[in-house]
């Protein structure tokens, strides 16, 4: 029998399902960019600005590392969801045991080489001389709680577990909002407490995914010790459908090594912290982006599963329309706002002065921001590794990256912030062409790319 999960994915009429998924995932996402919003404040007005900055220098790491468990989630999630719809319990259960296997290995190799390679680490990632000791502090905890830093909520939501899903990330996240203050404040531990509280939290999460994949009865692909053993076969589908996800993450985390690069060498430090405070706004912004993605991806590949692929044009027109909608008025809500915002989320004069002028620019790159993560949901979901691959690779090196470089070459600030909006723009132009060239190749041609 399966289980309420699987059968609302099933027969499930598609508004109400992708209002249910979607709003759930946007609520999760939404509630952890809150602890990330209200961790760079705690951490700015508890210690200052610079301290701040320090997250935003490191925060490339921590994009790769979260880039290989999106590899691995993404990829076990798109099959395990197209496993369930083709009612084959049994290759689920292979895969997240290998999905389990490797990511205890790529952790493990990510806190012992980022220790050892952690001050020319710094250095690469274009940290200043003021932002070094904090970051050094900061960069040290976080390593070592790598192995907990993911609990692979998106594989239960491929399954349909949306509620359980939910939880796994809103706990944690109100236990670091919670410890943040404490640690920080009460302890007076600074940029370290904060590192804590996040440790903390993640290992809230670890134990949460072993009660899940490990122990609960309902879930659909249980796993034993046993099933946690390398695979060649699970372990090249995965790779083939998150590898994309995977280098995409790398590619941004490049970007972000790029942009602090040129922001530290070209308009200094504070142009550093100024994009810090104004990312981390624009990322709570767009959570809903984030959301809808999360919230199609089990529904597209359960619908490939069982190959109906009306649903899948249906959900596909309704997300984008959603983004577009949603991604305008936003943009006009941060421009309007951005002096009351910036303001509540720095208390450095300058960067108060340089941050509303930059967020009234960045924040038009919401306009189209959700476009990508929709089409590669759909890429993704559908089990399409090389089409999201070639999204990704033109995205970061034939439009972000020579963007970054003639925004430094500019040598003007408000250029600078251009950039970002530019790209994002130009980004979502291009998935758009790529997501209508398909549709005019129309599914059967792909029915009998996938039976190859």
């Amino acid at each position: 029998m399966p289980s309420k999960g699987i059968s609302k994915l099933e027969i499930g009429s598609i508004g109400k399902l992708m209002a249910e998924l979607c709003v759930q995932a946007t609520f999760s996402v939404m509630l952890y960019n809150i602890y990330i919003v209200t961790d760079t404040l705690f951490v700015s007005k508890g210690v200052d600005s610079t301290a701040s900055g320090a997250i935003g220098v490191f925060s490339p790491v921590l994009v790769f590392v979260g880039g290989i468990s999106s590899t691995l989630g993404v990829g076990a999630g798109s099959i395990i969801s197209r496993r369930l719809g083709e009612k084959n319990l049994a290759g689920g259960r292979t895969v997240i045991g290998c999905m389990v296997w490797v990511w205890g290995l790529c952790a493990l190799a990510i806190t012992v080489i980022g220790l050892i390679f952690l001050n020319p680490l710094l250095g690469l990632l274009g940290c200043t001389a003021e932002i070094y000791p904090y970051a050094v502090e900061y960069g040290r905890i976080m390593l070592l709680g790598t192995i907990c830093s993911t609990g692979f909520s998106g594989v239960m939501r491929a399954g349909g577990d949306t509620l359980y899903s939910t939880l796994q990330w809103c706990c944690p996240v109100l236990i670091n909002m919670a410890l943040d203050p404490v640690l920080i404040y009460g302890f007076r531990m600074g940029i370290t407490g904060a590192a804590l509280a996040t440790v903390c939290a993640q290992v809230f999460s670890l134990l949460c995914s072993i009660y899940y994949f490990f122990i609960r009865d309902a879930t659909p692909c249980k796993i034993r010790i046993k099933d946690i053993r390398w695979d060649f076969g699970a372990f090249k589908e995965i790779l083939s459908i998150g590898m994309p996800s995977f280098l995409n993450s790398l590619g941004n985390s490049f970007v972000g090594m790029a942009g602090n690069q040129i922001l530290g060498t070209v308009y200094g430090t504070q142009a550093i912290s100024t994009f810090t405070v104004i990312s981390r706004i624009q990322t709570f912004a767009t959570t809903p982006f984030t959301g809808v993605m999360q919230g199609i991806q089990p529904m597209l590949g359960f619908d490939w599963g069982r190959k109906n692929t009306e649903r899948i044009r249906r959900t596909v027109f309704l997300a984008l329309r959603f983004v577009l909608i949603y991604g305008g008025l936003i943009s006009l809500g941060l421009y309007v706002g951005a002096p009351y915002i910036i303001r509540f989320f720095a208390s450095d004069a300058d960067v108060m002065r340089a941050g509303t002028p930059a967020l009234q620019i960045i924040c038009w790159a919401t306009c189209a921001g959700g476009v990508m993560p929709v089409i590669q949901a759909f890429f993704q979901a559908l089990g399409q590794g090389k089409r999201v691959l070639h999204l990704s690779m033109v995205c970061i090196f034939l439009i972000r990256l020579p963007f970054l470089l003639l925004g430094g070459i500019m040598k003007n600030i408000s250029a600078m912030w251009w950039v970002f909006a530019i790209s994002d723009w130009t980004a979502a132009v291009m998935a758009g062409f790529s997501y209508k060239k398909f549709q005019e190749r129309g599914y059967g041609k792909l029915n009998k790319e996938q039976a190859e």
